[in-house]
């Protein structure tokens, strides 16, 4: 699948999560240097931002949009309305999947982030995925 047809896939199962809350959905200004698309989604007095990895079939899931420059933080486990990322190929990512130090990480996983792991000593999974440096 394209980059541009995983893009509006994405928004469209967001958009059909919204709707079977009742709610809407925002996508936050972030800086072009991301490794992740973001889009939150308020309802009944609950905001989840969903975070897609730009290369990779991943989401997580955070409490607020993230802030731009520290490292992404507020990771919650997926909400029941997940399965509509879980229905167009993306997985979502648990807490403690995110938390998972890059020692406990399969080698062979993290092969091609190698220069990145070296340059900027990400601790965690999240830290990797989810960053402002790529």
């Amino acid at each position: 699948m394209r980059r541009d047809a995983d893009t509006t896939a994405f928004r469209g199962a967001c958009l059909e999560a919204a709707r079977g809350l009742g709610a809407r959905v925002e996508t936050p200004d972030l800086p072009f240097m991301s490794s992740f698309h973001a889009v939150t989604i308020t309802g009944r007095g609950a905001a989840r931002t969903v975070l897609r990895h730009a290369d990779r079939p991943l989401v997580a899931f955070t409490l607020a949009p993230p802030v731009p420059g520290p490292p992404v933080s507020g990771f919650v486990d997926p909400p029941a309305w997940a399965a509509v990322f879980e229905a167009i190929g993306l997985r979502s990512l648990s807490v403690r999947e995110l938390g998972t130090p890059l020692s406990q990480v399969d080698e062979r996983e993290l092969a091609e982030a190698a220069d990145d792991i070296r340059y900027w000593r990400p601790e965690v999974l999240s830290d990797l995925l989810f960053n402002w440096w790529d």
